[in-house]
């Protein structure tokens, strides 16, 4: 592996074309819905609970663990040169990474699609679907009762569509915007060629011309899994994107573009102490004090 570089970002929002076209490109290697992290954050459980290493200083043992992490890592993708793990925990563990990797050169591309649409794309497909559970459901049935309900779990603290959200907010106070490339979904599908070089050139790499006309699925993940209410597939051929069928009634079309407006506004307009609910003192300058 040369280079690794994540993609994150919200529920529904175009990780599934992105991955697609990654892997149209005979030099990358895009995953589906990857457990990766979850691989590395075991090891490190292990490491961190398990009675035998318990038993050892493991302070003395800082490099020797590092490099495990960092050769499982470099192990599992040994085959692939330049590498998109799909995740949307890596949003909150970009600090870990950089401490396996001995570097902080990692990139993420973070997906957006306006909360509204993920919102109505992922009721829909409930709606669709009603004679199968949603994979939550049997241990929180209360929660998928009413739209209503349905909607306040999605959007509530920690839910599908917050969470994603939050770890962005601490990843962006922590000092890792930089290091996040934004992609619409909308402008994925509607200005694909010019997204694409654009990911290109943040993450270092050549462009390539991409065939929008005739894309082919090539990440696979079994949808029965979820039910078959969170879909994983694409339609092959032409990119073309299609206006939602909106089935959510204008008061909660109303609830989530208020709740997500500092998103859009961070999105779209850079309104970073928006987002982040703070006021960033601005520091005197030299010219600003009076002598003494």
């Amino acid at each position: 592996m040369r280079k690794l570089t994540l993609i994150s970002g919200l529920p529904r929002s175009g990780s599934t074309l992105l991955c697609n076209l990654i892997n149209s490109n005979p030099s990358f290697h895009a995953t589906p819905t990857s457990g990766v992290i979850d691989v590395v954050k075991g090891m490190r459980s292990t490491i961190s609970h398990n009675v035998t290493f318990k038993a050892q200083n493991r302070l003395e043992l800082m490099s020797d663990i590092q490099n495990g992490l960092k050769g499982f890592l470099e192990g599992y993708f040994a085959s692939k040169e330049v590498v998109f793990d799909k995740c949307r925990a890596w949003t909150s563990n970009i600090q870990l990474l950089d401490a396996i990797l001995g570097h902080s050169d990692t990139k993420i591309i973070w997906t957006y699609r306006n909360p509204i649409d993920v919102v109505n794309s992922i009721e829909r497909q409930y709606q669709k679907t009603i004679l199968l559970e949603n994979s939550d459901e049997s241990s929180m049935p209360m929660s998928f009762t009413t739209l209503d309900r349905r909607i306040g779990t999605y959007i509530g603290d920690g839910g599908l569509i917050s969470y994603p959200v939050e770890i962005l907010r601490d990843a962006i106070e922590m000092g890792y915007g930089d290091r996040i490339f934004f992609v619409s979904y909308f402008d994925l599908c509607n200005h694909t060629q010019e997204v694409m070089d654009r990911i290109h050139g943040f993450i270092g790499e050549e462009k390539y011309e991409y065939n929008v006309n005739d894309l082919k699925q090539s990440t696979f993940e079994f949808d029965g899994f979820y039910n078959y209410k969170f879909m994983h597939t694409i339609k092959e051929g032409k990119i073309e994107y299609a206006e939602p069928k909106m089935v959510l009634p204008q008061k909660y079309i109303d609830i989530v573009a208020n709740k997500y407006a500092p998103l859009n506004n961070f999105i779209f307009n850079g309104d970073v102490e928006g987002f982040l609910g703070i006021t960033i003192p601005k520091l005197e300058n030299d010219s600003d004090k009076s002598s003494e």
